[in-house]
């Protein structure tokens, strides 16, 4: 095997694909949930469009969503 076929080779490991695993601990999960509800909100914006970010609502929602609904586990599937 020549030198430039084995660095080939070693780039091919390090660009493999392979499965990346991880396990929180319930007790983390159950901290993450509890800090997400609760979060302190700001006064609602003072206009009707986005200029002043995300809408309170919409990001209020998605909060509500991650707090109670999201399967956090999801993200520890192979």
């Amino acid at each position: 095997m020549t030198e430039s076929t084995a660095a080939q080779r070693g780039s091919e490991q390090a660009d493999a694909i392979r499965p990346f695993n991880v396990d929180f601990p319930e007790a983390e999960l159950t901290e993450l949930r509890r800090r997400i509800n609760a979060t302190k909100w700001p006064e609602r914006e003072t206009v009707a469009d986005a200029s002043q970010g995300v809408q309170l609502a919409t990001i209020q929602q998605l909060a509500r969503y991650w707090g109670t609904d999201y399967d956090w586990r999801k993200c520890e599937a192979n």
